[in-house]
């Protein structure tokens, strides 16, 4: 049976919070408020502003304060076999890969990508693959094999995890509809001048449901009835509630806790030993801290460990993992885990946390232990980490409002 997640949006209209729980624990947060959603997935009809061969990118006016940055290497890997030098004052279709961030206008790419529910359409690529979710041999022929049935050699495609329990009907259905959408794109495109915005992506919640379809059984409250409307999910999945009932749960979860403990930056660990979790801007890092560890399970477990090094290691890596998506932390991560005794322990970490990671949404990937001994990963940078949107809003009486004074306080449980 599949693990429970339930989803709470609290707010109404175009400001609103998205919190993720399992097991009553927190593992997503999102705050849409106003124009300050994210733009990750809109497709845009932009105008090259300046050509800089130097910086290796074009910068891109799309409607924005900052211009995007279009790397020049996008025009060598650029599927449309249109391959000529970019030219400024020259009319680019855009979508946007990751936000703005700080002084940093919006990474962009012109290899479009229409994400759903079963599959991912590429449009401007004939490329076939898989979901790398997906691992045993038998469903991946499968995977593969509906791919290159619904590319036709025309288009590109992804099959995604969730493709493997739905029904072909529905999984064909979807791919006509993102067809569709690229059609719409492209004659919006026609007819109206730059900047200007053709496709947005779904907003966060549904997003979030498309995503985790498949991974979770999904059950969303609200207290806005039009927050609801158009979610892929039976009825007894979706329940509306008051705002009085709504902040009862909100509060009842220990979310403004919860949110405090994500903004900390130190993090105590179940049965003992604590993480120590610095964000930066050019990487963020994570040190496991030793102590003495308690509790039935966990000194059965060192128990029959080889090392007690090991065993805390091996501890640590759930709540390592779901302190990186809470926070959302992006970029190049560095984790400073106990020292281990053998190559054999620290690949048995490296397991252990790649498994804690197979539910992340975000693509994350973990490249190996450094000379020193430092466990070096990437995920991917989209929206602004959790750090980022509490310091972006404004002071007033919203659920989180406590966390904004605990950042970078130490937190104990």
């Amino acid at each position: 049976m599949a693990e429970k997640l339930q989803l709470l949006v609290h707010g109404s209209g175009a400001s609103r919070q998205v919190a993720a729980f399992s097991q009553g624990r927190m593992l997503e947060y999102i705050r849409e408020e106003g124009g300050t959603g994210s733009w990750v997935g809109t497709v845009l009809l932009g105008t090259i502003e300046r050509v800089l061969p130097a910086v290796g990118a074009a910068f891109v006016k799309i409607g924005q304060p900052q211009n995007g940055f279009l790397p020049l290497k996008e025009q060598e890997s650029f599927a449309t076999g249109n391959r000529k030098p970019l030219v400024t004052g020259q009319e680019v279709l855009v979508q946007v890969k990751k936000d703005t961030a700080g002084d940093k206008g919006a990474f962009l790419t012109r290899d479009i990508a229409l994400p759903g529910q079963y599959v991912l359409l590429m449009p401007q690529n004939c490329h076939v693959g898989v979901s790398s979710r997906v691992v045993r041999d038998e469903e991946r022929a499968w995977a593969l094999s509906l791919g290159e049935a619904l590319s036709a050699g025309d288009a590109g495609v992804i099959v995604r995890h969730a493709a493997l329990t739905a029904r072909r009907e529905d999984i064909e259905n979807e791919w006509e509809s993102l067809r569709e959408i690229w059609r719409d794109i492209l004659e919006k495109a026609r007819f109206q001048k730059p900047p200007a915005v053709l496709f947005r992506e779904v907003p966060a919640l549904h997003a979030m449901v498309r995503d985790y379809a498949g991974r979770y059984e999904i059950t969303v409250t609200a207290s806005d009835p039009r927050i609801l409307q158009g979610l892929p999910l039976q009825m007894d999945a979706i329940r509306q509630v008051t705002e009085t009932e709504m902040a009862a749960l909100w509060q009842g979860l220990g979310t403004d806790r919860q949110l405090e403990e994500a903004l900390a930056r130190k993090v105590s660990l179940p049965g003992g030993g604590t993480l120590v979790i610095d964000e930066r801007e050019a990487l963020s890092t994570v040190d496991v801290n030793t102590a003495r560890f308690t509790g039935a399970s966990l000194k059965s477990e060192i128990e029959g460990s080889p090392s007690l090094p090991l065993a805390q290691n091996l501890a640590a890596c759930a709540e390592i993992a779901r302190q990186i998506r809470l926070r959302n932390l992006s970029g190049i991560l560095l984790i400073d885990f106990i020292d281990m005794d053998t190559e054999a322990q620290r690949e048995q970490v490296r397991t252990a946390l790649e498994q804690a990671l197979t539910d992340d949404r975000v693509k994350t990937v973990i490249h190996g232990f450094t000379k020193l001994g430092l466990l070096e990963m990437t995920r991917k940078r989209t929206r602004e980490s959790l750090s980022q949107v509490i310091s972006r809003s404004e002071t007033g009486k919203a659920p989180a409002h406590a966390a904004r004074k605990s950042h970078g306080k130490d937190y104990q449980k």
